[in-house]
């Protein structure tokens, strides 16, 4: 579609305006109009969208905040993105594995766990057993947190869901705590 807008030869431009118009109509319709925003935690603790929390085992500043969603749904890469929490998936799997939240591990930081050797994650394959990112979800109404059973950019949540990241050190799975 942008190829044909480029090559547009109308004089008024009114090709070039509909086939732009048209692309950021398709890019909605794509997307499904899913909006998220940082709302506030109720004086009650309640959230009244997605909660988002992310533990960093000492290794950053944990996030706890609760997102509005627009919409049935969103993607978990949506909320989490408006919780203002980044993340970065592997070379070899993309957002299937993730390997960075919010810059942590950082790109030349040594991880050591006593009796091993030091360790600096590249994001190129699978993160190391003894240290990685856990992606989880909490269902509306459960209150058990398990492994997510989809990538953080396929995952949709809804209203009274909670999604969490969680470093783990050592080898021994921590879940989110909130």
């Amino acid at each position: 579609m942008g190829l044909v807008a480029l090559s547009s030869k109308d004089p008024e431009g009114d090709f070039m305006f509909k086939s732009v118009s048209l692309m950021v109509i398709a890019a909605l319709v794509l997307t499904g109009c899913a909006s998220a925003s940082a709302s506030e935690f109720a004086a009650d603790g309640s959230c009244d969208g997605v909660r988002v929390t992310v533990n960093f085992a000492g290794l950053g500043q944990d996030v706890s905040s609760c997102v509005l969603i627009g919409g049935d749904a969103a993607t978990a890469k949506d909320v989490l993105s408006a919780a203002g929490v980044s993340t970065e998936g592997t070379k070899a799997y993309g957002d299937m594995v993730l390997c960075r939240v919010n810059g942590v591990p950082g790109k030349n930081q040594q991880i050591v766990i006593s009796g091993g050797e030091p360790y600096v994650e590249t994001c190129q394959e699978l993160p190391a057993a003894f240290a990685y990112w856990g992606f989880y979800l909490r269902a509306s109404g459960t209150t058990d947190w398990v492994f997510a059973p989809e990538a953080v950019t396929d995952l949709l949540v809804r209203h009274g869901d909670s999604i969490g990241l969680a470093f783990s050190l050592g080898g021994t799975a921590l879940k989110p705590t909130d």
